[in-house]
């Protein structure tokens, strides 16, 4: 559709859209064959991700119980700057009923949108729902910049996915390494760590 301005100026410049490219994902792959070892196994999966029919199809391969958090809608929140001020509530952020028992929390990059009090506190709040042994999966940045807002990932296969990016502009990236991911979230070890070529850092983590 053709572009028009009064007054016979020119048109307004194009608003630039978000790219997405596709990538590999090693540790993911590694955990749905994880999964799949245990064909009668009823799981509990959390998506911190917004509701995906996509993420819900692919995950359709397994008997589970699927839970949808979309953590995006409160990442503001989870902020403490002023000492004075109370600390972010989980509980409230992130209601889970009191017995829920996960078996796999998906975090795509929604760890890189977190300050460190915040990430430890959801670590903390996340951890009381997980049953020992059980896995979460996220993306870290490790370049300098990042998109300013969450992305989307479109599961292609166990090992390909396609990363929407959430902006076309950008912001600082905490480019949390492991040993600080480590020491904010002890009640998680690092079971697999790859390096992808876009410059994401694929993690799997297992409650411990």
């Amino acid at each position: 559709m053709a572009l028009f301005s009064r007054g016979g100026g020119p048109a307004p410049p194009s608003r630039t859209e978000p790219g997405s490219e596709e990538l590999g994902s090693p540790a993911f792959h590694h955990l749905v064959e994880t999964l799949e070892k245990e064909p009668g196994r009823k799981y509990e999966i959390l998506d911190l991700g917004p509701a995906s029919g996509n993420h819900i199809e692919f995950f359709s391969r397994f008997r589970c119980r699927f839970h949808v958090a979309s953590l995006e809608e409160t990442l503001a929140e989870w902020r403490w700057e002023e000492e004075e001020q109370p600390p972010p509530e989980p509980v409230r952020l992130l209601p889970l009923a009191g017995a829920a028992r996960f078996d796999l929390i998906l975090c795509w990059d929604l760890l890189n949108y977190l300050d460190e009090e915040g990430l430890a506190l959801l670590a903390g709040h996340l951890h009381t729902h997980t049953a020992r042994g059980a896995w979460m999966h996220a993306f870290v940045h490790t370049r300098a910049t990042m998109p300013a807002r969450p992305g989307r990932f479109q599961l292609m296969s166990p090992e390909r996915m396609r990363w929407l990016h959430g902006s076309a502009e950008t912001a600082p990236a905490p480019r949390y390494a492991q040993r600080t991911l480590e020491r904010l979230m002890p009640g998680f070890g690092v079971w697999q760590s790859r390096l992808l070529q876009n410059g994401l850092q694929e993690y799997l983590f297992q409650a411990v």
